[in-house]
């Protein structure tokens, strides 16, 4: 099994004090992704839930759709490769070769170009969510971020059904944690149309493609979100709420779905 973590030797320095300490470090691994038998992309990531990874990114990237089921997802952790067997649309090799480096961390790659974007299906979902069960789910995510308390230097992103929380992942990055929990909902089969995403990080256009791609309704950030990701949630239907901490936050779009 790989490790998510690693110990290395620093100086600490405090004040004028400087002494020789073991610190915990986030891992990384650069994964191969292969769909059908060809290499696509490799994914840096922290090496956790990758099944789950592949998949989320497929479904991000519109090679499949939410509501579809991959033939198989085999990960070989010595070749660090995953395998990703599944039925595409016609012309999929053609999505990969325009490719755009995302301002996500590890300088991610989306090949989803902002006029492919600008044809997302609109979010019709009527669900509902209300002010305390919103702070409820930001402070129950807080707390489970286990790898950001030991390492400082990770993102998560999860999904919530009302008050509780369905998926969870940690990642070095924002992309990857978001694609992390879309591919575990797919994988379990769970419909994401009524769910809620939560997020550390900052939502840029790419994540709120994500969020779209899945159906996924209402998106609650600590972060700040771009010019870009609001325009988007506002013509896709999807509730975006940034800097989601404590008693406060930001209601940027569809604010109708938040029931005050």
């Amino acid at each position: 099994m790989l490790l998510t973590s690693a110990e290395v030797l620093i100086l600490k320095v405090r004040d004028d004090a400087v002494e020789e300490v073991i610190d915990t470090v986030a891992a990384e691994r650069s994964i191969l992704l292969k769909i059908n038998g060809e290499p696509v992309v490799s994914l840096l990531c922290t090496p956790s839930d990758i099944d789950a990874l592949a998949v989320g990114f497929l479904i991000s990237e519109g090679f499949l759709s939410a509501a579809s089921q991959p033939r198989s997802v085999a990960f070989d952790e010595k070749k660090l490769e995953v395998a990703v067997e599944a039925e595409l649309p016609a012309g999929w090799r053609d999505m990969t070769e325009s490719r755009a480096i995302t301002p996500g961390c590890g300088r991610g790659v989306t090949f989803t170009a902002s006029s492919g974007a600008a044809r997302l299906k609109a979010v019709k979902s009527r669900v509902k969510s209300n002010l305390p069960e919103i702070r409820a789910i930001v402070e129950t995510f807080r707390r489970q971020s286990l790898l950001y308390a030991s390492t400082g230097g990770v993102h998560s992103a999860a999904i919530f059904g009302g008050k509780i929380m369905l998926f969870f992942a940690e990642d070095i990055g924002r992309h990857n944690a978001v694609d992390k929990v879309i591919g575990m909902a797919a994988l379990s089969g769970a419909l994401l149309d009524d769910k809620i995403l939560v997020s550390s990080g900052r939502v840029s256009g790419e994540i709120m493609t994500k969020v779209v791609r899945s159906g996924i309704p209402v998106i609650v950030s600590r972060g700040a979100p771009t010019c870009v990701s609001v325009s988007r949630a506002e013509d896709s239907g999807v509730t975006l709420v940034g800097f989601a901490r404590g008693n406060r936050m930001n209601i940027y779009s569809h604010p109708w779905r938040i029931i005050q």
